[in-house]
């Protein structure tokens, strides 16, 4: 770090707050479309909805989701 300190910028995050890391959105996405009001009979079928939603969301809906995360740097 201490060689490239001039090309880069560290920004230290407090300890737990999701609203600042862009990842936490994508989880909550994520939650919101796999879980929330949602019955499984087991793991697997809710393993099987996770998969589906990682194969149908787009780079488009990730974006956006961290969008407001890109602004604050």
């Amino acid at each position: 770090l201490e060689r490239y300190r001039h090309r880069m910028e560290l920004v230290f995050l407090p300890p737990c707050s999701p609203d600042l890391n862009p990842i936490e959105r994508v989880w909550w996405l994520m939650r919101k479309r796999v879980t929330h009001n949602r019955w499984v009979k087991t793991m697997g079928e809710r393993v099987d909805e996770f998969e589906r939603w990682c194969e149908t969301i787009s780079p488009l809906q990730i974006k956006t989701a961290c969008n407001l995360i890109e602004n604050i740097y």
